[in-house]
């Protein structure tokens, strides 16, 4: 097995942000707006939020006390998801878009070393496909997956990059919890694999000080109404929200929405997309709750720092 590790060296993130904002909005090449969303400010937005956040006890959903700013990169990736969140030099990767998507050019300025933690949301190709570039080209610690296998070429060359790595394989479930370094996941779903492949995602919250993070993968209404009539782990207010399925009708029920009630919601979809996601259903449901709406099709990769008490959004354009 042979690691890229001469690519690990870390140059200032704040730099490299920059050069990156700068060279975007000089080539003058911009992908065409969805004409259903109105894209979100593209300059750094600062969010303060209220202190009447539903409490949680420990007990129920394991919290994390900042010491530094955490970011969480929401990757353009195309038609897939790929998140990466990053606490000083721990860093876990959410997915990977499909084959080669340039998660590990992306991943090379931004990881210390290995990568503690890969999440495999579930078996499609959009999400799993572009983690097997990473897998050799990074040491990864810790493989998390749901357990439900398939027979595509892309999953069977994805356990086979997750074996050779010597990772760690772990099949997550409601009420486990994903740790590394002082970063805790929370995982909500799924309850077993007796669902479709999309209601089968894993689904994780991470909670850092006053700010939460909802990640749902391609989860869709059927496992957000069995979440909201779990009682072991009771869904609360999040400030972002990781929308479910790419921005799908099929997810993103008002009920769910109302329960968690996400002050940003960020989807990730290709521009153009032959699904159309997102669907308009989703974007006015999330209008209807007072969300701000961030896409990787119109805002390209989007980050969102956060110290524990107040969150930015910056965007790529």
């Amino acid at each position: 097995m042979l690691y890229n590790r001469c690519m690990h060296f870390r140059p200032f993130k704040a730099v490299t942000l920059l050069l990156v904002i700068v060279l975007t909005f000089s080539t003058g090449c911009h992908r065409p707006l969805h004409t259903t969303v109105t894209p979100a400010p593209a300059t750094s937005v600062v969010v303060t939020e209220p202190s009447t956040t539903v409490p949680v006890t420990t007990a129920q959903v394991q919290s994390i006390t900042p010491s530094v700013n955490l970011n969480v990169y929401f990757i353009d990736v195309g038609q897939g998801d790929s998140i990466l969140i990053d606490l000083g030099t721990t860093e876990i990767l959410i997915d990977g878009g499909e084959r080669s998507p340039g998660v590990v050019q992306f991943l090379n300025q931004h990881v210390d070393g290995d990568l503690e933690v890969m999440i495999a949301t579930h078996p499609h190709a959009d999400h799993i496909g572009g983690l097997i570039d990473v897998l050799n080209n990074f040491k990864v610690d810790q493989v998390w997956y749901n357990g439900e296998s398939s027979t595509t070429k892309t999953y069977s060359d994805f356990m086979v990059a997750a074996t050779v790595n010597n990772a760690q394989l772990h099949l997550g479930k409601r009420g486990d919890t994903i740790t590394a370094g002082a970063l805790i996941l929370n995982v909500l779903n799924p309850f077993d694999i007796s669902g479709t492949t999309n209601n089968n995602s894993i689904v994780t919250e991470l909670d850092y000080g006053n700010v939460d993070f909802l990640f749902e993968g391609d989860a869709e209404q059927a496992s957000e109404a069995r979440m909201l009539s779990a009682t072991d782990i009771p869904f609360h207010h999040v400030q972002i929200l990781k929308v479910g399925h790419h921005g799908s009708r099929t997810a993103s029920s008002p009920a769910f929405l109302a329960r968690i009630t996400p002050g940003t919601a960020i989807y990730t979809a290709g521009a153009g997309n032959s699904y159309g996601h997102p669907h308009i259903e989703t974007i006015n449901a999330l209008k209807s709750i007072g969300a701000v709406i961030y896409g990787t099709d119109i805002n390209e990769t989007i980050i969102v720092t956060t110290d524990g008490n107040t969150y930015t959004v910056a965007t790529a354009k």
